[in-house]
């Protein structure tokens, strides 16, 4: 009686249960992580696939796909051949690429046309008189940018209507402002003369071009904003406003106020590329100078 007794099965003890929890948990964590890294492969796999139902037009699509394809998960188990056939999907959705960007820049070049603009440069790069236009299909996004300067502030979609919209509202808020050079030579002087007293120096000392541009900001102000400064009375004056007043100060050859020349120093190597000490003046689409400062000198003097 008592040896069958002590035969009988035990219950399982707490600490039995807790070991076969934790060895499930454990078991579900790899196959879960295994699940959504199959499923990261399987969700570009589709996407390529339905892309290639119309190659050129899903050209974008087909890009995104093949990029994703081409990195997967590390550890997991991949079919014989896969990375070369991923391989060869990309340099197709490449191709696909190329072809569609060269069909955007025609479409775009024919639009213009008929705005009475010419479009020069390349499918990547596209001059329109003193502005640039970059279509980026791999972004989905145009981009236009005047004096190496966003000459908009919003995303341009891939879409000629609003790439055309686009370049018109910035020729018109650049190009087309109603500018008082001999207004805007005179404040040049004034924010050049402003920095000279701060720092006690005499007129013809190079300040610099970034320091001046800040002051010039300040200087053009209304009175509303002297009196209260605020948010609501804060007349902006964006650097692409001041690359091209700067350019028609050439071209018209207003350089000089009260007996005082403008002169503008270029930047070199090691400056062009710090926004804080250089400002890019274009002087053409992509042509133009980083100046690194400005001083005024007496017409006398020379």
């Amino acid at each position: 009686m008592s040896n069958k007794t002590s035969s009988a099965s035990s219950p399982t003890s707490p600490s039995d249960a807790s070991e076969l929890s934790y060895g499930l948990t454990e078991a579900r964590r790899q196959l879960a992580a295994e699940v959504k890294m199959r499923r990261d492969v399987i969700k570009p796999l589709e996407q390529a696939l339905r892309a290639l139902k119309n190659p050129h037009d899903n050209a974008v699509a087909l890009y995104e796909a093949s990029v994703a394809l081409q990195q997967p998960a590390e550890g997991l188990a991949l079919p014989k051949g896969y990375q070369a056939t991923a391989n060869n999907l990309r340099a197709f959705a490449d191709a696909q690429l190329s072809e569609l960007e060269f069909t955007f820049a025609r479409d775009l070049r024919a639009a213009f046309k008929e705005q009475g603009i010419v479009l020069t440069g390349s499918p990547a790069k596209l001059i329109a008189d003193l502005f640039v236009i970059e279509p980026d299909l791999r972004k989905k996004q145009v981009y236009i940018s005047f004096s190496r300067q966003p000459a908009i502030a919003k995303k341009i979609k891939l879409d000629v209507e609003q790439v055309l919209t686009a370049y018109g509202r910035a020729r018109r808020e650049i190009c087309e402002r109603k500018v008082d050079l001999n207004g805007l030579i005179a404040e040049l002087f004034e924010a050049y003369q402003r920095l000279l007293k701060l720092s006690g120096k005499a007129i013809g000392t190079r300040v610099g071009i970034v320091e001046c541009y800040r002051e010039l900001v300040l200087v053009r102000q209304p009175l509303s904003f002297r009196r209260t400064p605020s948010k609501q009375s804060f007349v902006d004056y964006p650097k692409t406003h001041f690359a091209y007043d700067m350019l028609e100060l050439r071209r018209q050859n207003k350089l000089t106020h009260e007996g005082h020349r403008l002169n503008l120093g270029t930047a070199t190597i090691e400056v062009t590329g710090d926004s804080t000490r250089a400002i890019f003046f274009a002087t053409g689409a992509t042509e133009g100078q980083f100046i690194k400062d400005i001083y005024f000198v007496s017409e006398k003097a020379k």
